[in-house]
């Protein structure tokens, strides 16, 4: 007895090889069937429909739906929380505007000198309600971006009087 498609008797099939010098000659292939469709869309081997109906649609794409509004719902809260944490690090980097205020204010009275000296940052400290830190590290930079800046204009200055 042949098994479908196969080429292999039941006997044969139990995973033993054939050696070499035994010549049955070629396996036999069985081609199937076409399938035979009614005009309903269901084929007669017994399978069912092959092509879903208006109300499998309907429901497939009710449970698409859903499923798109949990995934939504379960990713927007943590799409929230990201968001969140951009934006709180965007605040961090950058000093309120009525401190920067009173600390250009400082910066232009003491221009030729911009080194605040440990009683001046305490006042600083006292009237911006920045820590100390904040307060060295906002003098640091000042000093790296204006004194740069004032060094290339006196250099531009300088090559114009030649």
């Amino acid at each position: 007895m042949w098994m479908y498609g196969s080429g292999a008797s039941l006997e044969e099939g139990t995973g033993a090889t054939m050696s070499e010098d035994e010549d049955e000659g070629p396996p036999m292939i069985m081609e199937a069937a076409p399938m035979d469709m009614s005009s309903n869309g269901h084929d007669m081997m017994g399978f069912g429909p092959l092509v879903p109906t208006d109300t499998e649609r309907s429901l497939m794409e009710r449970v698409r739906q859903e499923l798109k509004i949990e995934l939504k719902q379960g990713f927007k809260s943590r799409i929230g929380d990201v968001r969140e944490e951009i934006l709180r690090k965007r605040r961090a980097g950058k000093l309120p505007g009525d401190t920067t205020t009173i600390l250009k204010q400082w910066w232009q009275e003491h221009a030729k000198w911009p080194y605040p000296t440990e009683d001046d940052k305490a006042k600083l400290v006292e009237e911006t309600g920045l820590q100390l830190k904040q307060i060295n590290n906002w003098f640091i930079n000042q000093r790296k971006r204006n004194w740069h800046n004032n060094s290339q204009t006196s250099t531009l200055k300088s090559k114009r009087k030649r």
